[in-house]
C-alpha cells in the first residue's frame, strides 16, 4: 500500500523524475498512498517534503496473492466446527459482503473497529 518501509524512500527519491515508471501489481486500498497515486494524485507529502509526481503510474491486474471471496468461503466451510472470524483486511464494503456470506453459512464473522480489543 506504500505506507511504510523501503518503498516510501524509493518513492521519495524517484516519483519526481518523469523518466521513471511505477508499476503496481496488486490491489491498493482506498486512502493508502498507493491508491492515491493510482487515482492520479500529482502532489504528495513524504517525510515532511512535498513531492511532485512526474513518474508514470501503471497497474497490472490479476497478480494479487490474496484469495478471492469464493476461495475464502470454501476455506471457511472446510474448517468445520464453530469457527469465529475477525475480518480485518480490505475495504469495509468487501468486508461486509464477506461477513454476510459467512453468516449465511452459519459462520460467525465480526468486523472489529479500530482500537477494539479481541479477547480469545
Amino acid at each position: 500500500m506504500c505506507n511504510g518501509g523501503r518503498i516510501v524512500h524509493h518513492l521519495k527519491h524517484n516519483l519526481w523524475k518523469n523518466a521513471n515508471h511505477l508499476i503496481f501489481v496488486g490491489f491498493q486500498v482506498k486512502g493508502t498512498l498507493g491508491r492515491r497515486l493510482i487515482d492520479g494524485e500529482k502532489h504528495i507529502k513524504l517525510f515532511g517534503q512535498d513531492i511532485v509526481v512526474k513518474a508514470q503510474i501503471n497497474t497490472l491486474g490479476g497478480f494479487s496473492a490474496h484469495a478471492g471471496q469464493k476461495e475464502l468461503l470454501e476455506w471457511a466451510k472446510a474448517i468445520g466446527g464453530q469457527p469465529q472470524f475477525y475480518l480485518v483486511h480490505g475495504e469495509i464494503e468487501a468486508q461486509q459482503a464477506l461477513q454476510c456470506k459467512l453468516q449465511r453459512l452459519g459462520i460467525t464473522a465480526k468486523i472489529p473497529a479500530k482500537g477494539d480489543i479481541i479477547n480469545l
